[in-house]
């Protein structure tokens, strides 16, 4: 036997021939129940100004998909090989709205591939540690929800004393942006209020304030 031979052999030996209906089965459906965990986790993780459903569906069945394909490419060579040729070509088009989704769908396809691969008690390990992971890194660094807020003056100088006195009634105050003309001045702010009734109060007694608009926006951001 000469080294060519030797070569091919033990990369044939890599190949599993053992793909009987019952693996596929049990493969399949432990990627499923994982998919579904991730269905879940995905679902109370993302906050729902960003959350599709269509998405989240989909990585339930990226994983099912990623298993079948690693199980085909376990089965034989040329499979193996036209599926090196055919994924390399495909792109996709859709734009991630959110790093956390590109997260999740990675998380989906790794318990796919580890599923495929055999090792079930991998996936299940990576999953509970990435959920703990998740949920710890939130709580460690947990921003705060913002408000806009829109007043409108007479003058210059009664829009400043007004944002003045609008610091007294909440946590946080910036300045987002100031448009003046000859009988308006225009304020827009960003807050965070321990109680928006105290702060709609403060600004109806307010004379100085000709009319206000309080938006709830889904904005984090950290002081």
């Amino acid at each position: 036997m000469n080294f060519k031979d030797i070569i091919k052999n033990s990369v044939l030996e890599n190949f599993s021939s053992d793909i009987t209906p019952e693996r596929i089965m049990l493969v399949l459906l432990i990627a499923f129940a994982l998919g579904l965990y991730v269905f879940v986790i995905y679902r109370m993780a993302v906050n729902n100004e960003f959350y599709s459903k269509d998405f989240n569906r989909t990585l339930v069945l990226m994983a099912v998909v990623t298993a079948g394909i690693v199980l085909a490419i376990q089965s034989n060579l040329v499979i193996s090989l036209g599926m090196v040729g055919a994924l390399s070509i495909v792109r996709f088009r859709t734009a991630i709205k959110s790093s956390i989704d590109l997260f999740f769908l990675f998380w989906a396809i790794s318990i796919g591939i580890i599923c495929g691969a055999g090792l079930y008690l991998l996936a299940l390990m990576l999953s509970i540690i990435v959920t703990v992971g998740l949920f710890v890194t939130n709580l460690m660094a947990r921003p705060i929800g913002l408000g806009l807020l829109v007043i409108s003056c007479a003058t210059l100088e009664d829009a400043d004393e007004a944002v003045e006195a609008i610091r007294t009634s909440v946590k946080f105050l910036r300045l987002k942006n100031k448009t003046m003309s000859a009988e308006n001045v225009e304020v827009v702010l960003e807050y965070k209020a321990s109680d928006d009734a105290g702060l709609e109060k403060a600004l109806a007694s307010n004379e100085r304030v000709k009319r206000f608009s309080i938006m709830n926006y889904d904005r984090e951001t950290r002081i």
